[in-house]
């Protein structure tokens, strides 16, 4: 029996179609064809050379036209009737040309597209550009290799240390928090990482500074912010495999003489490779492509790759080089989520079967 025979026995006729139709709606539709979209806007632009000479083609025959105005004026001012072969001429002449400016104008609303790698190569030449996307890359690295450190010990006391009722209270902890707007939770670190916020006042008052940390005045700010944004996508996934683990594998692993620091990199890491790595991945793609954080936490000289697509979609109005940047951010993410995957030596399967 096929896969969708056993999908019609088991559900019915119209139960199966939907179950089928709906993911694949999913996938085509709000995944594949938005993607699909970006390339295509990606690769073109609009032929501004044509569009100049447009725009000089229709100034040129607006004077003529306003030339012919005035010949078809004075004519009339001397007296010559409509049907005079002359003005006939010039009225002709004056629709025709008239006719030519409209048809001018439209081409103007709807420039011409040409195909080129124009819009990927402006970013490789752009150095400022060049420069704020390594910076985003390696602070997005930065953001999961920190969570990575924090969430690992987090996650095997809770699934493995902490009694039951601890773990929930520590859950409960961790999850309030981001029951709030992640805008208003880094405006909270905005108050707390400013020259006269909280953590400055602290340390100053305990005398151990002398004067006031400057967190938002480069990337500081920005990394201690995305850390607590997205810690719990690394937590989770992590908590969850670790909670399979058996625990008589670390109770035998330690009754041979095994330690604390080979119980881990040889039971508890590997067990946990999945959870690793989804949390790996997730951490850096969302940091990769967060906008509101590093707008906020970042000041002028911390500038986001995401802050500049933001700025060539809506502020410059250049889709189509806005495209070409969010879509090297795309394939980037994407190489990286292979990446993670060829570390950690785990598969599609392993990821959605066991996490």
């Amino acid at each position: 029996m096929t896969q969708w025979q056993q999908l019609l026995f088991q559900n019915g006729k119209i139960m199966a179609v939907f179950m089928v139709a709906l993911p694949a709606f999913w996938l085509v539709i709000l995944i594949v064809a938005p993607q699909l979209m970006m390339i295509d806007f990606s690769l073109w632009y609009e032929d501004n050379v044509t569009l100049e000479r447009l725009e000089r083609d229709i100034s040129q025959k607006d004077h003529h036209l306003f030339d012919l105005d005035d010949k078809i004026a004075n004519l009339m001012d001397q007296g010559l009737s409509a049907a005079d072969p002359q003005l006939v001429s010039l009225e002709q002449e004056y629709q025709l040309l008239d006719q030519e400016i409209k048809q001018l104008m439209l081409k103007t609303d709807d420039p011409p597209e040409v195909y080129s790698p124009k819009n990927y190569v402006y970013l490789a030449h752009n150095q400022l550009h060049r420069t704020i996307f390594l910076k985003t890359i390696w602070s997005s690295l930065m953001v999961t290799l920190i969570a990575m450190v924090i969430c690992y010990p987090v996650a095997y006391y809770l699934a493995q240390v902490a009694p039951k009722r601890q773990a929930t209270i520590l859950f409960l902890g961790l999850i309030i928090p981001y029951w709030i707007n992640e805008i208003l939770r880094t405006f909270a670190w905005l108050m707390l990482l400013s020259y006269n916020g909280f953590i400055n006042l602290f340390f100053t008052r305990a005398g151990l500074l002398e004067e006031p940390i400057e967190f938002l005045d480069g990337n500081t700010g920005v990394l201690i912010g995305m850390t607590y944004a997205y810690i719990l996508f690394m937590v989770f996934p992590t908590y969850n495999l670790l909670q399979t683990l058996d625990r008589n594998q670390i109770d035998a692993a330690s009754d041979l003489g095994a330690g604390w620091i080979r119980i881990h990199l040889r039971i508890a890491i590997p067990h946990a490779k999945p959870g690793l790595a989804v949390g790996a991945i997730t951490t850096f793609m969302l940091a990769a492509g967060t906008y509101a954080v590093p707008a906020i936490l970042g000041g002028p000289h911390s500038l986001w790759f995401t802050q500049i697509i933001y700025s060539w979609f809506f502020d410059g109005g250049n889709w189509n080089q806005g495209a070409a940047y969010a879509f090297v951010l795309l394939f980037l993410c994407i190489i990286f989520v292979m990446l993670m995957m060829k570390i950690f030596r785990v598969r599609f399967n392993d990821i959605t079967r066991r996490v």
